[in-house]
């Protein structure tokens, strides 16, 4: 038996890193469907999904980007009106393509009204901290926006994998969790997240290697070419407590010395549950979930409260609930 219990209706998981895509295969080669996604949310005592994409390929013109993300953001709409209890929904944007992008934004919350927005860590050779993405920032910041961040592969990912580590070396092993770290210190160090405060940012997988690296940055102090006053300047609430603003979910972050590290480094209320799900078997994210020793109020804030607080109010599920 999971720790959420096998009964929808309950306390159970909320899973915030759940993939939708009618394309998409499982693990194993399966087509993937929304009752394939319900039967695994039962089977594993999860109560509530909520979907994101993932990275999406680009389109070569223009006017199939915004098209093929406006379709995408509509099919999953309505599977979320049609399940409103066991799904919400982070829309996709079409970057690179930056006024698109803002328009979507609008489109997402005023006529979809789902519950919040999944970027990627690049979109082709454009990382996300890219300035060219400031009016994105500033529309999602209005909107006091929950941003999803997923790591993408760059241009050049699979090739350098392959070359250092073999053939059966993806971007996940290694680029994926160091472009989150990468997108996270650009966020930082280039003053983004404190100009769009609103924003509310939840980062895949842990934060990647981002954990692992906070005390290396902060001992810069004592480095000439960077110093105290340099790195005050870069992170004013110092390197532990900008990070500790941000959100994380722990899908593939579930081993104990991960979690462990997570924990030391964020505030409890700021870390989620998350399965990876169609790319990972559900079982397999909540199995790693239950064999961690917390508390039972840790496991209950992390496996469920902590995402209904930061979903909880969204303008969707009120109209769902017959209050707008």
């Amino acid at each position: 038996m999971s720790s959420g219990g096998g009964d929808p209706a309950g306390p159970g998981l909320i899973d915030v890193h759940h993939h939708f895509n009618p394309t998409l295969r499982t693990n194993n080669g399966k087509p993937w469907s929304v009752a394939m996604s319900l039967d695994a949310m039962d089977r594993n005592g999860i109560a509530r999904a909520v979907a994101s994409i993932g990275p999406m390929a680009i389109a070569a013109e223009r006017h199939e980007q915004v098209r093929n993300v406006s379709e995408w953001n509509t099919w999953g709409a309505s599977i979320v009106r049609d399940h409103p209890d066991r799904f919400g929904l982070l829309g996709a944007l079409p970057l690179p393509h930056v006024d698109a992008a803002v328009d979507e934004i609008g489109h997402i919350y005023d006529v979809l009204r789902l519950d919040g927005v999944a970027l990627s860590t690049s979109y082709a050779d454009v990382w996300l901290t890219d300035d060219r993405n400031l009016p994105v920032f500033a529309e999602l910041d209005r909107r006091q926006a929950v941003v999803f961040v997923h790591p993408s592969p760059g241009p050049r990912d699979r090739a350098l994998s392959q070359e250092y580590g073999g053939p059966f070396v993806a971007p996940a092993w290694i680029e994926f969790p160091v472009n989150t770290a990468r997108v996270i210190l650009g966020l930082l160090t280039k003053g983004i997240a404190r100009s769009f405060p609103s924003i509310r940012f939840v980062f895949a997988h842990g934060g990647g290697v981002m954990p692992l690296l906070l005390g290396r940055f902060a001992g810069f102090s004592g480095w000439e070419e960077v110093g105290p006053k340099r790195l005050q300047e870069l992170f004013p609430d110092g390197v532990h407590g900008e990070f500790a603003r941000f959100y994380f979910e722990c899908a593939q972050a579930c081993a104990p010395e991960s979690f462990d590290l997570l924990r030391r480094v964020v505030p409890t209320s700021h870390i989620l549950f998350g399965s990876d799900f169609s790319y990972f078997p559900m079982a397999h994210s909540v199995d790693q979930f239950d064999r961690l020793a917390l508390d039972p109020q840790t496991r209950d804030a992390v496996g469920h409260r902590n995402a209904a607080d930061l979903f909880g109010g969204t303008a969707r599920q009120d109209l769902a609930r017959g209050k707008g």
